[in-house]
């Protein structure tokens, strides 16, 4: 049985390991973020709505049509983005820690004091019989060897 002290010592380092994996998996979102901006922005859809921006008039209809698909575009994309993130070993990671971290928690939460002192008096206790029973089986055959060196 770790000591109080220890568990919330662990719990607290896995509390910190889950919240530097959450960080990573922030980073990871937002690097994807980029990926798919830049992509979004290399599409056909997107070239057409910046050349039909430029032209005036007449094509303000073309261009909003364009919009739409681009906005469609940019949907698909951000959802493989972040199936991308869900996917990546740092939420993979994350996710583990996580569990960790609640699992040392609940854990260090369960071990309350009136507990550990429970447990520390029955050690105690069983301490002391044994102590005792050894010590009259050491006098037990002192006691017998005595006998024997008498006769």
């Amino acid at each position: 049985m770790a000591r109080p002290s220890k568990q919330r010592a662990q719990a607290s380092k896995q509390i910190k390991v889950a919240a530097k994996s959450m960080s990573n998996v922030g980073k990871k979102a937002v690097e994807t973020a980029g990926k798919t901006a830049k992509q979004v922005s290399k599409t056909r859809e997107a070239k057409r709505a910046r050349k039909s921006v430029k032209v005036a008039g007449d094509a303000a209809k073309v261009a909003a049509g364009a919009a739409v698909a681009l906005v469609k575009t940019a949907v698909d994309q951000s959802r493989k983005g972040a199936q991308t993130v869900t996917g990546s070993k740092e939420a993979k990671t994350a996710r583990k820690t996580a569990r960790k971290a609640a699992d040392a928690t609940k854990k260090a939460a369960k071990s309350s004091t009136s507990a550990a002192r429970a447990k520390g008096s029955a050690a105690a206790t069983k301490a002391r019989a044994q102590s005792a029973k050894t010590t009259k089986k050491a006098r037990k055959t002192a006691s017998s060897a005595k006998k024997k060196a008498s006769r």
